[in-house]
């Protein structure tokens, strides 16, 4: 069973053309002959760049928030976005907070914002003695948000929800969303959520994107995106990422931070 995590498309080939020793006479007729081309392919271990999660085949920098992956392989986590819950007031009560929306950049030049999601790439090569399977796409919260070994938001969870599925390839590969992934919870247990995944082996190939809530008109008529309120930008509404933390969790003047692990596993 094969692993890749994020906490990678070019293909190389040779050509033959022309090859004295293949080319041949037709029908002996010494006025015509025949030549033949070849191609011979590999696996590309390069890294997959991030894409636009509404327009994936267009490549987006790789600037905070989209974090890329630097290894490359064939079946890759190619790029995640960090979360970002502003800055709130530590009151008593239980209180739920919504991740910020990112704003994508092309080659300098912001083009709007999008919601936070997760990139993957298949492009393993089938082989007599390898067949291509399918994969799963898994997450899990890795680590509780805490500001020290010591200082942690007991309690606190995540959710996602309003995922979106989108990729460059044809729509009879595309993966589908995992039976509990439309809306899904992860705590400090470490409980894992199965969160998208491609059947078999002729399902799956190339680049995928899962985003969390969408502009509007993408998947929908709202954008659930997590858009800055107007007058307290650390007021985010419409999230699709929710944070929640219970009232009774001491709290000091302190960055918090949790950590949300997404595995690419191959052969289910």
């Amino acid at each position: 069973m094969k692993l890749k995590t994020l906490c990678s498309a070019a293909l190389v080939a040779t050509i033959l053309f022309g090859s004295a020793a293949s080319a041949f006479a037709e029908d002996g007729d010494a006025t015509k002959m025949t030549s033949n081309g070849t191609i011979t392919y590999e696996e590309d271990n390069t890294p997959n760049p991030p894409v636009d999660p509404e327009d994936p085949e267009e490549p987006v920098d790789p600037t905070e928030p989209v974090v890329p992956n630097p290894d490359g392989g064939p079946l890759a986590v190619d790029a995640v976005t960090n979360l970002s819950f502003m800055t709130q007031k530590a009151v008593t009560t239980d209180q739920t907070y919504f991740a910020k929306q990112i704003e994508v950049f092309k080659e300098g030049v912001s083009d709007g914002t999008r919601g936070n999601y997760v990139q993957v790439t298949d492009k393993r090569l089938a082989s007599p003695t390898n067949p291509r399977t399918g994969w799963t796409l898994k997450a899990k919260m890795s680590q509780q948000f805490q500001a020290s070994a010591t200082d942690k938001l007991g309690g606190a969870t995540l959710t996602f929800t309003n995922p979106y599925i989108d990729g460059a390839g044809a729509d009879a590969q595309k993966p589908v969303l995992g039976a509990s992934a439309s809306n899904f919870t992860l705590d400090e247990s470490g409980n894992e959520i199965e969160v998208m995944s491609a059947a078999d082996g002729n399902t799956g190939f190339g680049t995928w994107t899962i985003e969390f809530g969408s502009s509007a008109g993408v998947n929908g008529a709202d954008d659930t995106t997590g858009i800055p309120n107007a007058t307290d930008a650390n007021l985010i509404e419409n999230g699709s990422i929710s944070l929640f933390v219970p009232g009774s969790t001491v709290k000091t003047a302190s960055t918090y931070t949790g950590k949300v692990l997404w595995t690419i596993e191959a052969g289910i």
